[in-house]
């Protein structure tokens, strides 16, 4: 389905993770309460492997960001999975509210440390076109540190995950989620009743050169392997099965201060390999938001499930890509507001092919479902090392 061999998203030898883009400002909902838009410019290359760019607004920093995926899924599995880009962005956002909280309270709060995990299901067929994603539950382990009450920590605790955009992403579905589709350069209609309205965008594959650095980058890496595995042997992932499989995605991030927060992530399978990603809400800007790495794993899921559903029919379908928004907004009346992806297909399968890709893609993404669900995650709470909810 990709260019082959020689489209690896290691090419030319960069990192993982870095900035094309120096932004002037960051959209008001990374740093605060109020609105933001996140653009992210995906494609398909190698095997399994991803490449986006992260455009956080209009004024904001662009990031080129990529994924992979493990053996079992027929990857090379030297970038982090799509949904640890979720992790990373639940844990990331949730961190940078606390913080904020703690300083309208003026509180001594001095480290936050935060476990996540998420189950999701999966059932059906991808050959017999059966096959169905499922956000199941999600819950947060978050340990505190400082010189403030119980009661103190509860507070700030309940704010953040009242304010934080991506904990309503789990709570609540996105207001709207719509879809736009271009075959072999002819714009059709999206199948299924959720046709965008938010636009036309140009195949940015087509118009813009290959993202490069630009710019100081930060003093950590954006994106990197660590070479933990879980202990055992990777199942492989099937394309059919006659029961519903659930798999959990696991995280533990720890505030680096100011808005930076790094999270290590992994598939709780025998086999599977560790990532960190690094993100920053603050106006220093040295790593994307985490609003924006949550963004960036929606898009990535995408291509995922549409190049496994493109495997398993043996489709003559060539380098899919694509444009997605997501819009957020944080404070009082946070939400996920919208969900818009433009897919761009090639290749000479028949157009009802393409047309059903697309569904397929939208009705096993992870992601997708997750936006579509309300899912109340499950909270403890420690401070200086002791249970109190």
């Amino acid at each position: 389905m990709s260019s082959g061999s020689q489209d690896s998203i290691l090419r030319y030898g960069d990192p993982l993770g870095f900035r094309t883009r120096i932004g002037a400002s960051r959209p008001d909902v990374v740093v605060g309460a109020g609105d933001g838009c996140f653009r992210v410019a995906a494609r398909a290359a190698e095997a399994q492997q991803k490449e986006g760019v992260l455009s956080e607004g209009d004024q904001g920093s662009t990031w080129r960001l990529t994924a992979d995926e493990g053996a079992t899924m027929n990857g090379h599995d030297i970038a982090p999975f799509p949904l640890g880009y979720l992790i990373a962005g639940v844990a990331g956002d949730l961190s940078s509210r606390l913080e904020a909280a703690a300083g309208r309270a003026r509180v001594d709060l001095v480290g936050t440390a935060i476990d996540v995990s998420h189950t999701f299901g999966a059932s059906g067929s991808f050959i017999h076109s059966t096959a169905t994603a499922t956000s199941e539950a999600a819950s947060l382990d978050v340990a505190l540190t400082g010189s403030l009450s119980a009661a103190a920590a509860r507070s700030l605790l309940e704010e953040a995950m009242d304010t934080s955009p991506a904990i309503a992403f789990l709570r609540e579905p996105a207001r709207s989620s719509s879809f736009a589709l271009t075959i072999n350069g002819r714009q059709r209609l999206a199948l299924g009743g959720r046709q965008s309205v938010g636009g036309d965008f140009a195949d940015p594959f087509l118009t813009l050169k290959p993202p490069r650095p630009e710019g100081l980058q930060g003093d950590r890496a954006i994106l990197e392997k660590p070479g933990i595995t879980e202990i055992g042997e990777a199942p492989q992932i099937p394309f059919a099965s006659t029961g519903k499989r659930y798999f959990t995605i696991a995280g533990r991030g720890t505030s680096l201060g100011h808005g930076r927060f790094a999270t290590e992530t992994w598939i709780a399978r025998p086999g599977m390999s560790h990532f960190r990603l690094l993100s920053d809400d603050s106006p220093a800007d040295t790593a994307p938001s985490a609003l924006g790495l949550l963004s960036t794993g929606i898009a990535f899921c995408f291509l995922t499930q549409l190049h496994r559903y493109v495997e398993a029919q043996k489709l003559a379908i060539r380098s899919p890509r694509l444009v997605q928004q997501t819009a957020f907004t944080g404070g009082a009346d946070v939400r996920t507001e919208v969900l818009d992806t433009h897919l761009f297909l090639n290749g000479d399968a028949p157009e009802e092919m393409h047309e059903n890709l697309l569904n397929m893609a939208a009705r096993t993404c992870f992601m997708h479902a997750a936006a579509a669900a309300s899912v109340t995650p499950a909270v403890t709470l420690r401070l200086n090392g002791e249970l109190i909810s």
